[in-house]
């Protein structure tokens, strides 16, 4: 009897393609893929979303810094900020008199002038009210401020003078404004100096210069005097020239 190969095709073609739920199927990887490749989204996104916050905290304290002050220097940034320079301590013998007369004592004041700029260190500032500011010195109509090392250079140039007046010829003292009939410094003078040691006590904390400091080379006891050391110093002529440019008067005085 003849084989009928059409209808085997046929009957296999059925088998073969028409779905038979008593066949078991061949599973695929189709079903297991779905889950990793959404873990991969996720995670993705993650990570995305992490670079994005370091990104953004990096930006906010790199704008931080740039208006933040730098040390000693103004909390508004209304005073720009000066460079750092290495600073060796050498002695400055015009820095006091050398001699008691009057030859020296004018070399020494002129010295001590020639760190105070034009104006004195004093500047107008706009909308006072809107900065972290004490009141304002009322001058001219304009709201004024003292550059804070210009005034600490003023108290410490006070405390010297009087200094030098105790040690003056006591048949000088009459001449000293500062002075009473019995040689004794006035109520006025005495509370500035006593304002002075206290300002500038707090500026020298506020510093806080932590420079090391070494045998002081004119003695063999123990001790320093700060000769030789370097110390870390804000560009002072800046400061100087700065103040200057901004004066609202043109004298100078200690």
């Amino acid at each position: 009897m003849a084989r009928d190969f059409t209808k085997d095709e046929s009957e296999r073609a059925s088998s073969e393609f028409l779905i038979d739920e008593n066949f078991p199927r061949k599973k695929t990887k189709r079903w297991s893929q779905r889950p990793f490749r959404h873990f991969c989204i996720v995670l993705g996104l993650l990570v995305g979303v992490f670079e994005l916050v370091v990104l953004e905290t990096f930006f906010v304290h790199i704008s931080w810094q740039s208006k933040s002050p730098s040390a000693l220097g103004e909390l508004n940034a209304l005073v720009p900020n000066f460079p750092i320079h290495p600073v060796l301590f050498r002695h400055d013998p015009m820095a006091t008199i050398g001699r008691n007369d009057e030859n020296s004592r004018n070399a020494t004041q002129e010295n001590w002038l020639s760190y105070i700029p034009r104006g004195n260190g004093f500047i107008a500032v706009n909308n006072a009210e809107k900065y972290t500011l004490p009141d304002p010195i009322p001058f001219r109509g304009k709201s004024a401020y003292s550059i804070a090392v210009f005034h600490q250079i003023h108290c410490l140039h006070a405390i010297m003078n009087v200094f030098n007046e105790l040690t003056r010829p006591a048949s000088k003292h009459a001449r000293d404004s500062d002075r009473g009939h019995d040689g004794h410094m006035d109520s006025h003078a005495h509370r500035h100096i006593d304002h002075c040691f206290r300002y500038l006590r707090q500026s020298l904390v506020c510093c806080g210069d932590t420079a090391l400091e070494g045998q002081d080379p004119n003695t063999k006891a123990a001790g320093t005097d700060g000769t030789g050391a370097v110390h870390m110093c804000r560009d002072f002529d800046g400061i100087r020239a700065w103040a200057e440019e901004h004066r609202i008067v043109d004298t100078k005085h200690l």
